[in-house]
């Protein structure tokens, strides 16, 4: 797993909205170019955006040897003689769409999707995508943070002139399971998945859902004070149709467990409170933004 941070200053009253964009699958014949089009138009039009990826940002499905692999599900925009490198392909285009928000980017999970070709090809897709960014919110002038498959990103949180700051964590995890036979599997996944990550705000990706779940935990200050704090847990969408007339998806066949996408990201709003006995502290809001 990998670890990063970042020192942001605050405004009180002015939220810090992280967005999740997970699971576009670009090269697949059924990704929703149109809404990963609008996603980005929100955090490009949002002045206080920061966003991460959370894998699986194209298909990386080839034909050598790949059991999964199925010309019928390569998108229209691809030609035969991009089977040379067709991840590389894929990749170039999906950070077409993401290269004008590639300022705002914290970090940058690598997907099930990019795991497996790597370790069937031996060629690093996820670093050859990640290095595409030239600039980031993480650092500036510098690709995001790449995360791995988990990962931890703390958000370090102060006002200007003010030695005082707050510490949010956030923990990553690309994902596991698949779709599930009912209908509350995916938010129960992600309580599973983190069971032994604590973070204050914790996202998956993978299942191709959206969900959002929070819990109030109470706690005692340093100074002997009761303090309630918020535990947030989140699946962040995707951008991959399912059941598109004469399209073939793979994500289709599994019936009963696989279902309907929902096209879309996760947003997490922070607001920051000034207390004069307990400091700083803040809330958060998930979204569900469907597309």
């Amino acid at each position: 797993m990998e670890i990063g941070s970042k020192q942001i200053e605050i405004k009180t009253g002015v939220p810090i909205n992280i967005y999740f964009i997970g699971d576009p699958h670009e090269g697949n014949c059924n990704c929703n170019h149109k809404a990963l089009k609008e996603a980005v138009e929100i955090i490009r039009n949002d002045p206080n955006a920061y966003w991460f990826g959370m894998g699986d940002y194209i298909e990386a499905i080839i034909h050598a040897g790949d059991p999964r692999f199925d010309p019928k599900a390569i998108d229209k925009e691809y030609t035969v003689r991009d089977l040379k490198d067709l991840p590389m392909k894929q990749a170039e285009r999906i950070f077409s769409y993401l290269k004008s928000i590639q300022d705002k980017c914290l970090g940058l999970l690598c997907g099930n999707h990019e795991e497996q070709y790597i370790k069937r090809h031996s060629s690093n897709i996820y670093d050859r995508f990640v290095n595409m960014f030239t600039t980031s919110a993480h650092e500036e002038g510098k690709p995001p943070k790449k995360l791995g498959y988990v990962g931890f990103y703390n958000l370090i949180l102060g006002r200007k002139n003010s030695r005082e700051s707050l510490a949010i964590s956030i923990a990553l995890n690309h994902g596991v399971g698949g779709g599930g036979y009912l209908e509350g599997y995916p938010i129960n996944k992600v309580h599973q998945v983190f069971k032994y990550m604590h973070g204050d705000i914790n996202v998956m990706g993978h299942v191709h859902r959206l969900g959002k779940s929070q819990k109030n935990i109470v706690t005692c200050s340093a100074r002997n004070l009761l303090k309630r704090k918020q535990r947030l847990w989140g699946i962040s969408g995707c951008f991959l149709n399912a059941y598109v007339e004469g399209n073939t998806n793979y994500y289709e066949s599994r019936a009963g467990v696989g279902g309907e996408s929902d096209i879309g990201m996760l947003k997490c709003s922070i607001n920051i409170h000034l207390h004069h006995k307990v400091g700083m502290t803040w809330t958060g809001r998930m979204e569900e933004i469907y597309l």
